[in-house]
């Protein structure tokens, strides 16, 4: 038997060699690594930021109901929330209701541990107080003898605050300037008529939130002193009260906004002791700015 010749032999050694490195390039050509993939594709996208906190003032009003008390605001935890209703509940032996919201976003309330003593002083049917930040406004119903006992309690617990509403005028120093002031204070009880009282509550210049019909608090006081000058004058007197307008825009919407105005003004002389029945609303029509009046209805 014959056997192959080495020179018949080396042929298929090299293609057995030459199939064997593409076997072993091809193997090493999947083992590379992939290219490195677009960084931008693959970070992580970022957190969004977070809006800051807009941080308020925690509030609180009382208003007295012939004796009964009711409460609303907002403070800054559950355990301001607890310890405030608490303080409240015991102040007025039970006779009060409520509630409080809690807002994270609401400062501490700086006057949360001497509202008891003050709530304690509160004893005024139709009275209200209000609590801002380190403003107290008196609004509702309240003699000067009231307004004199709250601002001297206010003064002595919270010192430094901003008194508001009735509290301004106290004593007559606030309002010693005002034209209207003057005017109301000159009338003569029983013997001013009804032209003479309607001159001097035209001399008002009540102050508005914009586009509302709030009155502002720094015309409180102005107010109550022409609740007293329509009290002291003739008993069948009767009043139209026309709000101002032409700030709203439209004719209808400037009429409605004067109209809202002037109920307002006659529920706070009602509140401050003026006879409903001798107040009359009316709202002025078109769009020229228009002042208070008051015109004598015969």
């Amino acid at each position: 038997m014959r056997h192959p010749s080495s020179a018949s032999r080396r042929p298929a050694l090299a293609r057995s060699g030459l199939l064997l490195a593409v076997l072993i390039a091809g193997a090493a050509g999947c083992d590379k690594p992939s290219p490195p993939a677009d960084e931008s594709a693959t970070a992580a996208t970022p957190a969004p930021v977070a809006a800051p906190v807009v941080r308020f003032d925690a509030k609180l009003s009382l208003v007295n109901n012939n004796g009964a008390i009711r409460y609303d605001g907002t403070v800054d935890s559950e355990t301001t929330r607890k310890a405030l209703s608490t303080a409240l509940t015991q102040a007025y032996m039970g006779q009060i209701s409520g509630s409080l919201n809690v807002d994270k976003a609401a400062k501490p309330a700086p006057w949360q541990d001497k509202l008891p003593q003050f709530a304690a002083a509160l004893t005024m049917p139709g009275a209200a107080v209000s609590f801002q930040g380190t403003t107290i406004e008196l609004s509702g119903q309240a003699s000067d003898a009231d307004r004199v006992t709250l601002l001297e309690k206010a003064k002595a617990l919270f010192p430094g605050y901003n008194y508001a509403g009735l509290f301004e005028g106290v004593g007559g120093a606030a309002a010693s300037s005002d034209a209207a002031a003057q005017a109301l204070a000159a009338l003569e009880p029983g013997k001013a008529g009804s032209a003479e009282i309607a001159k001097a509550l035209n001399l008002m210049n009540l102050r508005f939130d914009e586009g509302s019909a709030r009155i502002a608090p720094a015309s409180l006081d102005i107010l109550s002193r022409a609740a007293k000058a329509l009290q002291a004058g003739p008993k069948d007197a009767r009043f139209e009260i026309v709000g101002p307008g032409g700030s709203a825009g439209q004719p209808a919407d400037n009429e409605a906004l004067s109209r809202q105005r002037a109920e307002a003004v006659k529920v706070q002389l009602i509140v401050a002791g003026a006879n409903p029945g001798a107040l009359d609303t009316r709202g002025e029509p078109g769009t020229a700015t228009t002042p208070l009046r008051f015109n004598p209805v015969k």
